[in-house]
């Protein structure tokens, strides 16, 4: 089918037609997204798109200018730096009453005047001064942002113009927000415990639990290393026997 020109469906003549059930066969809107870019955050410049003359703009040329601009954005500003809208839907449904065309035409398309016609597309029916593009970014990418929308700008059928504004929240300009890393809080150290550390020697580092210091040998089971110890009384009174017996026996040798 060949596709007739913008101009025969740009001006806004009749009242909008937007009843789909009582017709079959309205083509589906070519326009695949309507938000695009970093959706979670929030940016501080907006640029608007907006159309000067009141006028119906199709679903294929919405879908165009997007795409354009879609596709500037992506490639000069990065996909984490704006956040793209598009602000109006294509609720208007066109019809046209076809007739043959070519040599013979006069005669052969006879039909039924003023026919209700059959559903060829859907159009967005906009006001003089609405916003129809949105993009939202930080400063730094400014000139880039109006640009693209320049760009798309081109497949629109009626003049354009862009508006900066910033955005503000309770009399401040908000700040763009950047994704955060978790950072792991490192151990809280008694200052007592720091002043401890730094006074021991470095070979003899105590350690909790009843470990043995670095360097050191741990104990044999059952040794006593206590020096000067007091000895059991059964070794003590078996030690005083031995004693007596051996200064008894002295006498004796020498006695004979």
């Amino acid at each position: 089918m060949v596709r007739k020109p913008a101009r025969m469906y740009r001006n806004i003549s009749k009242k909008a037609y937007t009843r789909r059930e009582y017709m079959g066969g309205v083509p589906g809107s070519k326009i695949v997204q309507f938000e695009m870019g970093n959706l979670t955050q929030e940016f501080p410049t907006q640029v608007d798109l907006v159309i000067e003359e009141a006028c119906q703009v199709r679903h294929s040329a919405l879908e165009a200018a997007r795409i354009s601009i879609n596709r500037r954005l992506m490639k000069e500003v990065g996909r984490a730096n704006f956040h793209f809208k598009v602000r109006v839907y294509p609720h208007h449904v066109l019809r046209e009453n076809k007739q043959a065309t070519g040599a013979g035409a006069d005669r052969v398309s006879e039909g039924m005047r003023l026919a209700f016609g059959k559903a060829v597309g859907t159009a967005a029916r906009v006001a003089s001064n609405q916003r129809i593009f949105t993009v939202f970014s930080t400063p730094t990418y400014l000139e880039k942002v109006k640009e693209a929308l320049r760009n798309g700008a081109h497949k629109l059928p009626s003049p354009s113009h862009l508006k900066v504004s910033t955005i503000k929240v309770s009399g401040r300009i908000i700040a763009p927000k950047f994704s955060e890393e978790k950072v792991v809080a490192a151990p809280v150290v008694a200052a007592e415990e720091l002043k401890e550390a730094e006074a021991a020697p470095k070979g003899a580092e105590d350690h909790k639990g009843g470990r043995v210091a670095r360097g050191g040998k741990e104990p044999a089971k059952g040794a006593d290393d206590k020096k000067g110890a007091a000895p059991a009384k059964g070794d003590e009174k078996k030690g005083a026997e031995e004693k007596k017996g051996a200064e008894h026996s002295k006498g004796g040798r020498g006695k004979r």
